[in-house]
This record gives structure tokens, C-alpha cells and sequence, in this order.
């Protein structure tokens, strides 16, 4: 915005030396300052409120909430995303939007996925989860919301339960755009049709579906139907040395 300050009022030829000076161009000089010092302050006061600032000003603590305005046509360059880091833990691990779009778990038992805080609908929101899995045994339960892809993620029994075939590290990337009321999740890893390490039994488990793929040290499985407790679905080739 233009500046309010005016200094027009201001005669600055005033007073005028060796003559007898009338006492009211004081008051309208004195009066004429004070209406541009008190615009001054509230334009200062104005753009301390919504300046994004480097550093916290004096006295003040350093805030930059944007409180949801646009940032348009900006080049940006050596950004970098707030990491919340969760540690050691099991039951229920909240994410929330608000606190940073990073999070890193290490399992120490079984852990349910929740997501709070994400944006209004008709914006995107995007989580991304690191879970260092401890055990095998320990399972990750998503959300209802998560009904986009979680059916196809390496583990899934399909009813957003995850058991891990592997330990160590998994990244998976969560993605809302009508504030979490539908939840897409992708594995950021490993592709979701990749081969897994185990040995296939021919009903398969939960989760089994047409098109997976699984291999041990003797064989390779592929399974040809959806896992329905009795259905033979998989089957195999024996591997052998080149």
C-alpha cells in the first residue's frame, strides 16, 4: 500500500527568524507532526503484524504464519521441511499436518497411523511417514481415511494392516486434498507389485491378490486370484542354477 504520511502541512519556513512570529503556526506545525508520527505508527504497527520477517524483532518473538495467504512466482532455493521425530513407540502415533509434513517412527510394538491438522479441502496436504520397523511383528494399522493404494502396499491384508516383511526402514507418503476425509498412500521404496521375500502357501494370506509375486530360495510364486481362506491362488516355478 502508499504511505498515509503527509508532511504538506508542515511549513518548515516556520518560524521566520527576526520578526514576531504568530504562535498559531507553532500549533499547526506541532499538530501537523503529530498526525504524520501517529500515521507513521500505526503503518510501522501495521507491517510489523504481517511483514515475514529473518530474525524476531526486538522485544518480540519471531513469528512468520502466513495464516494461509498465497506465495506466488517465488524461485525458491535451499529450502528445507521441518522433521517432527516421534522415537521409540507404539499404540497410536498422531501425525499432525500443523507440526511439520516429516515424521520418523522406530516401532517398539505394533503402531496405528492417525493424521490431524491437514489443510481445508480444495488444497493439497502431504504427509510423509519414516518407520524404522524394529519386528516384523510389528503391524501398521492406517486410518479408515486411507482408502486409496493402502490395498496394494507390500503387507497389506487389504484392510489397512500392514505386517512388514522386512525391518528396518519404510517411507510412505500420505496424500490429502478434502482435509483427510480420503487419504491416498503411496510407498515411497519400493514399487507395490515388487517381489516379496517369502515362501507363498497355495490359499495365500490376506491380502493376496492376482498379479503378486514372491520368491524364496527354491522357488518363485505367483499368484493368479484374491485370497479368500480356501481358493488355491498361488502358484510356483522352480528356480534353478543358471
Amino acid at each position: 500500500m502508499a504511505s498515509g504520511i503527509t508532511t504538506t502541512g508542515i511549513d518548515t519556513a516556520y518560524p521566520v527568524a527576526g520578526q514576531d512570529n504568530d504562535s498559531q503556526g507553532f500549533r499547526d506545525n506541532f499538530t501537523n507532526l503529530k498526525t504524520a508520527l501517529d500515521t507513521a505508527k500505526t503503518e510501522i504497527s501495521d507491517l510489523e503484524a504481517k511483514a515475514v520477517l529473518k530474525s524476531a524483532l526486538s522485544g518480540e518473538s519471531l513469528s512468520n504464519d502466513g495464516a494461509g495467504a498465497v506465495i506466488e512466482d517465488f524461485e525458491l532455493k535451499d529450502m528445507s521441511e521441518t522433521r517432527i521425530a516421534k522415537g521409540a513407540v507404539s499404540g497410536t502415533v498422531t501425525c499432525n499436518y500443523e507440526d511439520g509434513p516429516y515424521v520418523t517412527i522406530t516401532t517398539s510394538g505394533s503402531i496405528t497411523l492417525a493424521f490431524s491438522n491437514f489443510p481445508a479441502a480444495g488444497k493439497v496436504g502431504t504427509i510423509r511417514a519414516e518407520i524404522n520397523v524394529a519386528s516384523v511383528a510389528h503391524t501398521i494399522t492406517l486410518p479408515a481415511a486411507v482408502d486409496i493404494g493402502q490395498d496394494q502396499l507390500i503387507g497389506s491384508n487389504g484392510a489397512r494392516v500392514i505386517t512388514p516383511d522386512r525391518t528396518g526402514v519404510h517411507i510412505f507418503e500420505f496424500v490429502t486434498d478434502d482435509s483427510g476425509s480420503s487419504i491416498a498412500v503411496i510407498d515411497c521404496l519400493r514399487n507395490s507389485r515388487a517381489i516379496e521375500v517369502r515362501t507363498a502357501v497355495a490359499a495365500g494370506q490376506a491380502g493376496d491378490k492376482a498379479g503378486d509375486i514372491a520368491a524364496d530360495a527354491t522357488n518363485l510364486y505367483v499368484c493368479t486370484g484374491t485370497y479368500d481362506g480356501s481358493t488355491v491362488i498361488w502358484k510356483k516355478l522352480v528356480l534353478q542354477a543358471i
